[in-house]
């Protein structure tokens, strides 16, 4: 016989065990669920993996050798032995910045011989010229590229009885004149005129080459005037042997003293030679000296209001002057008798004959041609 309150408690727990069950097969078959699914899975990432080949890792390749040395401690260290004096490998790289560094001279290569030009080569290369000094030696200079060379053509040029002209565009473009001194004796400064001359260079003085003393030429004032009333340019020269500067400006000053009373329109010529067959005063002078000499007298005339002008002959003016301190600053009356001259440089007038019988002059004078009409300037 039951009691009542074991009929309730029986009917109360039979509902409770269903749900239990029914609780814990419910989460059974969920778990089978997801266990399957995790297994599919599972099998797809084996397949991957099963398709695609993993390479193992590659081993480090030896990228460089080992210094010397170098390979021991690394055997030191993986066998963990490697002590603090085994790291002395360190002096290996000593500082040098402050080391000395030798030089070693290396052998200069050996010169190879140069060409001696000849005479013809030199003569040819349109750079040098000759000249010859007073001792008979010769030397080729070097044509300055500082000093203007002459620009004329002398194929313009036509001479008739002695007579030169320069001729450009069909035209004469040349002045006719003659030098004189008392040398030349009595002048008929008319027929000198009438015959074609445009003007005379008339020498004014002179130092004597011995005795130094400064004179007057003898027949100056009666050249210079006869040529004035002839209606002929005038021109004058010195003829100088000064040795030092002070003489020098001595001859300037006598020249523009006795040319006071007179016009003239063409330079004032400074000339200096050394005397054939004798001694002279100026025999002594260097280079230098007679070039000081020369600038004295030349620069004195022109600060009177003169036209100097420098004259000579090649040898000269390049073989006894410095020619890069007087021909660029002054003109030159170059004395070349030579059908066309070999000095290289420009020249206003040109002495171009040797003395020779000229109407109207008593004794052999010499012709000289002028590139420049001196009274336009």
């Amino acid at each position: 016989m039951r009691l009542p309150e074991e009929q309730d408690e029986r009917s109360m727990g039979t509902p409770v065990i269903y749900t239990i069950v029914a609780v814990s097969i419910f989460i059974l078959i969920i778990l089978a669920v997801v266990l399957v699914s995790n297994t599919r899975q599972g099998g797809s990432g084996s397949a991957r993996n099963d398709n695609t080949k993993i390479s193992p890792s590659p081993t480090p390749a030896k990228t460089a050798e080992f210094a010397q040395g170098q390979e021991d401690i690394e055997t030191l260290y993986k066998e963990h032995k490697l002590r603090s004096e085994d790291l002395d490998f360190w002096d290996m790289y000593q500082d040098n910045e402050n080391q000395p560094i030798e030089v070693v001279p290396t052998a200069s290569p050996s010169p190879e011989p140069t060409h001696e030009p000849t005479e013809e080569e030199l003569a040819s290369d349109g750079r040098h010229v000759k000249v010859t000094h007073r001792d008979g030696t010769e030397e080729w200079m070097e044509i300055s590229k500082d000093i203007p060379l002459y620009s004329y053509d002398f194929t313009n040029i036509k001479i008739s009885n002695g007579k030169m002209a320069y001729y450009q565009d069909g035209e004469v473009n040349s002045w006719l004149g003659v030098d004189l001194s008392k040398n030349n004796g009595e002048v008929d400064f008319e027929a000198l005129k009438n015959a074609g001359v445009d003007f005379v260079m008339l020498r004014l003085g002179s130092r004597g080459y011995e005795t130094g003393l400064v004179t007057l030429d003898e027949n100056f004032v009666s050249n210079i005037t006869k040529a004035q009333n002839a209606g002929l340019e005038i021109g004058v020269y010195f003829f100088s042997q000064a040795v030092n500067e002070e003489e020098a400006v001595e001859e300037a000053e006598f020249v523009i003293n006795n040319l006071v009373p007179y016009r003239i329109s063409y330079p004032v010529a400074f000339d200096m030679e050394y005397i054939s067959n004798d001694e002279s005063r100026i025999d002594t002078l260097d280079e230098e000296q007679r070039t000081k000499i020369a600038e004295a007298f030349l620069s004195r005339i022109e600060r009177e209001g003169y036209r100097p002008i420098l004259y000579g002959n090649k040898n000269w003016l390049l073989g006894e002057l410095i020619p890069d301190k007087l021909l660029k600053k002054y003109d030159v009356w170059l004395n070349d008798q030579s059908s066309i001259p070999d000095y290289p440089y420009q020249f206003k007038m040109w002495k171009y004959s040797a003395a020779q019988k000229i109407d109207g002059v008593g004794s052999a004078a010499s012709y000289t041609i002028s590139f420049v009409d001196y009274t336009r300037k």
